[in-house]
């Protein structure tokens, strides 16, 4: 944690400008009689061990994911006695031993809640502690928390940092991180300690596959063979289909394939790693003799990869679903034992799909596995791993069979250890099952119980089961979230039905990298060129599944683009959900029409979450303020880079060696355009289409044939290379050494980012890191206050420092709340003269926190001083806008595209003004989309004083797909600037580059 001064001097300095420029909307003086209702979005944030019992097993405590609460249930009677707010997107949950203390993993909000769970506590059931971590501009270091373990004694935490690979080490005693563990490999989730030693899973861990491409210096493994050179880099950037070249999915050995990560609990040192494990990991649960059992997918991805092959061969059977179990004691682990829970040809009645939560009894012997995609319980014998008995959560008879999509299970056993019952979180039907184990070969249901309070619109939920229900593919054995997990990217390329039919292609699927889920909305043709149809047709890609079939898919209709997202899901369900050896219909024949169109309204829906380096005043860092770059094993490096230089390195043109396209983002060549960075029917890419570019820096798998994922490849563009372009050699310099191919650290995003610059450094003569910089702040529509917490106790506002950080980062999220970005939140337990009470208040447009009755209002000293004096115990939380919902049911993200009579900044032309000083520049115009006629806008994170037009496209009270014009009060100093604008209640709109002087200028 930095020095406060550092922290008050970052955030301040903003405030104060930020301060100035805020316009009132009219009616902020008017008096709230009750507190703002919170939104809601839906993140799709992942869940491990979001059900425990506490240690007398006489409560019971859920992670209520989507409702930002945990509920606490008593065991007699399976009634919720309390509901607890935390913060945003719980996902995980762990008892500490010995402290009656329940932990809480906040995805969102990047924190971990401490809720007193002592019988009779003054504060019972409430927050008294947040734990997390930032910088000196108040951006998180915590980011994407997951799974919780205590060491045997309670006195250390390890908490799984998902995104940054990383496991943060606390001291609970002062609830502060004490060191990191680094993890050299991708999306550490789930975790265990037994033993003095911790038991890290590494949920995308990956199977040795990739694109048979080599660097110059060829494959360094014999058993795999080159069919792609450097040049195809080359050709690959004009013609992504590579239509005469021979492709293969290949297993390579080179690969490095970390899937169990073995680290001293004492030491922090990593003792040992295990391989062979499988592609997915999402379990884990761990013996006393130190044996783990991890439920896990396997892909087999491989099993058509070879140029040629198609869908067919995978017999519609994307993934083995298993269970994996190694023994480890001392500093060596033993040989992986692997279970197929399903048999060799399994059917709606045997599939086991997506092994998820996993449970072992007290005595070692029985474990309980949720097959989450199955919607079924499965008992086996823990010494031979043999399947004892499986459960329908649902049946037929009651019309939800399939639906429960269980994620989490707490297994009770008896005095001796012998499994009793085991509660069951089937995490979409907001319910927990009572599953009686006592006889694991006989296990039934006893009872089930409503939990939670989920707020998702009933046909996205009922959408969001469709797309994790295995029972939509014809073997049912995989779902859609099976290749999406968590709405996110599986990491792996397949053959599944993608044709091309340009000169040189053949009648073999192309291969395709998965793409994320989230963030589809306004990102047409939402996938890659040719793959399960292409809405658009074209000379590249087939129009319909197979070549065959037309298009639903009609813009400017009255649903919208809803029948594009329709399309996209008939597409998927006959093609890779379906069996190809069988009959496959448009839609395929599992899903009923509504379950389709439940299904469509789903992927329109899932959001990515607000961008994880934002700072909290939304400015950018900049030359001046830049990031430390990180090695690969965590630790800072000499270089920086800047969000802002980034947006200008990829908006605006610097002198590259091509004359088109111009910039990254090219408007005419179609590139990654405005607003989403997508675009169909790339004049430059032969044709192809080119989905968003949203959450590259979650991605360490690239472009539609992943040509930069290779190992080779990446070591090659770690050494300075030689490329001819047009008959011209250039020599690329080697990527910065902090993000340079290394073996030992495993892959990286930012390295698979900046192996793609051995070409576009010579294109568009620029370099990755500030560019990848760009991605990691560029807006997802939130602010970057959306999630943040303060604590208010005794431990945040005694010392200087703790005070001051405290002080600093609730001034930030009471100017998210006055600008209209966030809706600030205090939650927690006061003295209202008779002993700590809970307490709710809500920050006021006059800057003071009430109450819902209004009857106490207090002041941010105020709260501070209850704070220091003990009086008080309280979360202040930077919560969604009430008016915020999931796309198309609320209101929506406005979008800002290149309009006309543009700047001279190249391709694409952005809005240029001459020179910066004047007191009123001329009005520019731009493409709007969902922008609304009350929009209020923002220049470089700061509301402007300035006015929106509707020009053309209005439709009700939106500026919908036609021309607004901005007109700004003042103009910006000299340089680039990013326009914004904000939905009232809603969520704000992309970054629109505004040029002030000149093309050099602006760079």
């Amino acid at each position: 944690m930095l020095a406060g001064s550092q922290l008050r001097l970052a955030l301040t300095s903003g405030l104060a400008f930020g301060l100035i420029s805020v316009a009132v909307p009219a009616d902020a003086g008017a008096p709230r009689r009750t507190l703002e209702l919170v939104g809601f979005q839906l993140f799709e944030s992942p869940q491990v061990n979001p059900i425990v019992l506490n240690a007398t097993g006489t409560r019971l405590f859920v992670a209520n994911t989507t409702s930002n609460s945990v509920s606490v249930v008593d065991t007699s009677n399976n009634f919720a006695i309390a509901t607890i707010e935390v913060g945003l997107d719980p996902s995980a949950l762990a008892v500490r031993p010995g402290a009656n203390e329940l932990w809480v993993s906040n995805h969102v909000s990047d924190s971990v809640s401490v809720i007193d769970i002592a019988p009779g506590s003054p504060t019972e059931n409430r927050v008294i502690d947040t734990i997390q971590s930032v910088d000196a501009q108040g951006v998180t270091l915590f980011d994407e928390p997951v799974g919780i373990a205590f060491t045997a004694d309670g006195a250390k935490a390890f908490v799984a940092l998902s995104s940054r690979n990383q496991i943060a080490v606390i001291d609970p005693a002062t609830r502060t991180v004490t060191s990191r563990l680094n993890v050299r490999a991708q999306e550490p989730r789930a975790i265990a300690v037994r033993n003095g030693l911790l038991y890290v899973i590494a949920e995308e861990s990956g199977n040795r596959s990739e694109l048979s491409a080599c660097g110059a210096a060829g494959d360094t493994n014999a058993s795999t063979a080159c069919t792609l050179g450097l040049n195809d880099l080359v050709s690959f950037a004009t013609n992504p289909n590579l239509p005469t070249k021979t492709k293969h999915i290949q297993t390579d050995p080179d690969v490095p394939d970390r899937d169990l990560f073995i680290f001293d609990t004492t030491t922090g040192l990593e003792v040992t790693t295990v391989s062979g494990i499988g592609t997915l990991l999402n379990g884990i649960a761990v013996s006393n003799a130190g044996r783990a059992f991890i439920t896990q997918t396997d892909a087999r991805n491989v099993v058509n990869g070879n140029h040629g092959q198609t869908l067919a061969t995978l017999g519609n059977r994307t993934f083995n679903n298993r269970l994996a179990a190694v023994t480890c004691s001392g500093v060596s682990c033993g040989a992986v034992q692997q279970k197929d829970l399903e048999p060799a040809s399994p059917t709606d009645a045997t599939a086991l799909a997506t092994p998820y939560a996993v449970a072992l009894s007290g005595n070692d012997a029985t474990l309980v596995i949720t097959a989450a995609g199955s919607s079924r319980v499965v008992t086996l014998d823990a010494g031979t791993l043999n399947v004892l008995d499986t459960l329908d959560l649902g049946s037929v008879a009651n019309g939800d069979f399939g639906q429960q999509i269980p994620r989490g299970v707490a297994l009770l056993s008896n005095g001796l250890g012998a499994p009793m019952k085991a509660y069951v979180l089937n995490s979409l039907a907001n319910t927990v099952a009572i599953v009686d184990v006592a006889n694991p070969s006989d296990i039934f249901q006893i009872s089930q119980f409503p939990v939670g309070s989920d707020r998702t619109p009933d046909a996205v939920r009922k959408g969001r089961i469709a797309f994790h229900n295995a029972f939509a593919s014809t073997k049912g054995t995989f779902s859609c979230g099976s290749c999406h997990p968590d709405g996110n990217t599986d990491q792996l390329l397949w053959r599944i039905g993608g044709r091309c039919f340009l000169t040189g292609c053949g009648t073999e699927d192309e291969i395709r990298s998965t793409m994320p889920v989230r963030g589809l909305k306004n990102t047409l043709p939402l996938h890659w060129d040719g793959t399960l149809g292409d809405p658009f047709g074209g000379g590249n890609g087939s129009v319909g599944f197979n070549g065959t079939g037309g298009t639903d898919c009609t813009l400017g209709d009255a649903d919208g683009d809803h029948d594009c997202f329709a399309d996209l899901v008939n597409g998927s369900l006959s093609g890779v959900m379906c069996d190809q050896s069988g009959t496959c219909p448009p839609g395929g024949n599992k899903l009923s029409l509504q379950e389709r169109d439940d299904l469509a309204t789903y992927l329109a829906a899932v959001s990515y979450p607000p961008p994880r380096s934002r700072r909290p005043d939304d400015t950018l860092s900049t030359p001046t303020t830049p990031i430390i770059v990180a090695n690969g094993d965590g630790t800072p490096s000499a270089f920086t880079a800047s969000a802002s230089r980034g947006f200008s390195r990829f908006f605006v043109n610097v002198g590259g060696a091509v004359a088109d396209p111009d910039t990254c983002a090219d408007s005419t060549a179609g590139c990654h355009t405005l607003p989403l960075g997508a675009s169909t029917n790339s004049s430059t890419l032969a044709g192809f289409d080119v989905p968003t570019m949203r959450g590259m820096t979650d991605r360490f798998l690239q472009f539609s044939l992943g040509p930069t994922g290779p190992v080779e490849m990446q070591a090659q563009a770690s050494v300075n290379t030689t490329i001819t372009l047009q008959g011209i050699p250039f020599t690329v310099n080697a990527m910065e050494a902090p993000i340079q191919w290394n073996a030992a650290n495993g892959y990286r995003e930012i390295t698979t980012f900046g192996t793609a610059f051995l070409l576009f450094q010579i294109a568009y003569g620029t370099r990755p890191l500030d560019i990848f910089q760009m991605f990691e702040e560029a807006s997802t529509g939130y602010s970057g206050a959306i999630g943040r917490q303060v604590e208010l106790n005794t431990r945040t506002t005694t010392s200087g420092i703790a005070l001051l950080e405290t002080d600093t980062l609730l001034a930030a999220l009471e100017l998210a709340d006055t600008r209209g970005l966030a809706n600030l939140r205090v939650v927690g337990s006061r003295n209202f003269g008779s002993g700590l009470l809970p307490a709710t208040f809500s920050f006021r447009s006059d800057g003071t926190y009430k109450n819902n009755e209004e009857t106490v209002s207090l002041t941010r000293a105020q709260l501070v001083a209850e704070a220091q004096a003990g009086t008080s115990i309280l979360t202040a939380t930077a919560a969604l806008r009430s008016g915020l919902q999931v796309p198309g049911i609320g209101v929506p993200q406005p979008l800002l595209g290149i309009g006309t009579g543009l700047g001279v900044t190249g391709d694409p032309p952005l809005p240029n003004f001459v020179s910066g000083g004047a007191s009123d520049p001329p009005a520019f115009t731009a493409v709007g989309t969902d922008v609304r006629t009350n929009a209020v806008l923002f220049v470089d994170g700061a509301p402007a004083t300035g006015t929106i037009t509707c020009s053309a496209g209005i439709t009700g009270s939106f500026c919908n797909n036609g021309n607004v014009s901005i007109d700004l009060a003042a103009t910006p100093a000299v340089g680039l600037h990013l326009v914004q604008v904000l939905n009232p209640t809603g969520p704000l709109s992309n970054e629109l580059p505004l040029c002030v002087g000149t093309q050099i200028q602006c760079r």
